[in-house]
């Protein structure tokens, strides 16, 4: 072990394979060119204090299933004697503004606001920076033990490159600080994110194979960058009901424009039900499946004159998620 870790077999990744993301055929193909199936919410999972969940699996197994896009959370927490975590909450009114994004109602928050302290969520805690839904009180995970799974996951393959868009209230320094600490800052891609990108090989050739993109407060690192400022262009996020996700008639509406500058080089669909306060695996199930999946994605792609980049879904291993992304990519 001793020597392992000495030599450094803890950090340099294995000789890389033929394939980029699975696949010779990706290879030749550069990120603003590829589908990647993704996740919303992806640290929102079935763990020990989870009060409920938005995916299937934690985010280490989602990679190893097969996501390559994580959209994650990041907050200030402090964990208190008694093992629980209380969200440093900091303007309750920008709390509920940010907390729409996640599809939180305003009296949601103002109900949880009133009721933490009744429920054992008082005293002096730790500081430190947690994985969390909105409410680190209903489930949070060390950021710094997500960011080693996906230092270990890319050291043990060589041939993947993940982006993930950080849902930011801690400081950049801070997340890059975490970055650092796990190893991931030798993976980071340092490349240019306007113009050409380079193509998977050449991203995979030079280890250059996690992008970081912040949604709120980038920098302290180059790499570091805004999501929404030059990246990334989205769709909209908020849908009530699956039928509007599956009625064809319906599809023109969610596919326009919203966060982000139109011609980003990456294109986020957006691609969930929110039921507020319990996510239904029932609704993903229905719209992640093959047929209103692909057909959401190809109209997206007529309108948007783009190839979806990220497929955000709830629920992952419910319906067709990766078959549709291979579908869109031209592979089997």
């Amino acid at each position: 072990v001793s020597a392992f870790v000495g030599g450094g077999g803890t950090t340099t990744a294995a000789p890389a394979p033929g394939t980029c993301e699975g696949h010779l055929s990706l290879c030749d193909r550069s990120l603003d060119q590829i589908a990647l199936p993704a996740t919303h919410n992806s640290m929102s999972v079935p763990l020990p204090g989870w009060f409920s969940s938005e995916q299937d699996r934690p985010i280490a197994d989602q990679l190893r299933d097969g996501i390559r896009g994580l959209l994650i959370d990041t907050h200030y927490a402090d964990r208190l004697p008694n093992g629980r975590l209380r969200t440093d909450v900091g303007d309750p009114e920008k709390l509920r503004r940010d907390a729409r994004h996640d599809g939180v109602s305003p009296s949601s928050i103002d109900a949880a606001l009133r009721t933490r302290d009744r429920l054992g969520f008082s005293g002096e805690g730790k500081r430190g920076m947690y994985l969390c839904h909105s409410f680190c009180e209903l489930g949070g995970t060390p950021l710094e033990s997500v960011l080693v799974d996906l230092h270990d996951f890319l050291v043990a393959n060589p041939g993947e490159v993940v982006v993930v868009i950080n849902q930011d209230y801690v400081t950049p320094k801070d997340f890059v600080g975490a970055v650092h600490d796990a190893g991931l800052d030798e993976l980071v891609y340092r490349g240019p994110t306007t113009g050409r990108w380079p193509t998977l090989r050449e991203m995979i050739d030079s280890n250059q194979r996690v992008v970081f993109l912040a949604e709120n407060q980038a920098g302290a690192a180059p790499w570091y960058q805004l999501a929404y400022h030059a990246v990334t262009e989205e769709t909209p996020y908020a849908f009530g009901k699956p039928g509007e996700l599956t009625d064809p008639s319906r599809l023109a509406t969610t596919c326009r424009p919203n966060r982000g500058p139109a011609k980003a080089p990456i294109f986020l669909v957006n691609h969930w039900v929110t039921t507020d306060p319990f996510p239904l695996p029932s609704n993903a199930e229905k719209v992640n499946a093959r047929e209103p999946l692909l057909r959401r994605l190809q109209e997206c792609r007529r309108i948007r004159n783009h190839i979806p980049n990220l497929v955000a879904v709830n629920f992952y291993r419910r319906g067709d998620l990766f078959e549709v992304v291979d579908s869109l990519n031209g592979v089997k």
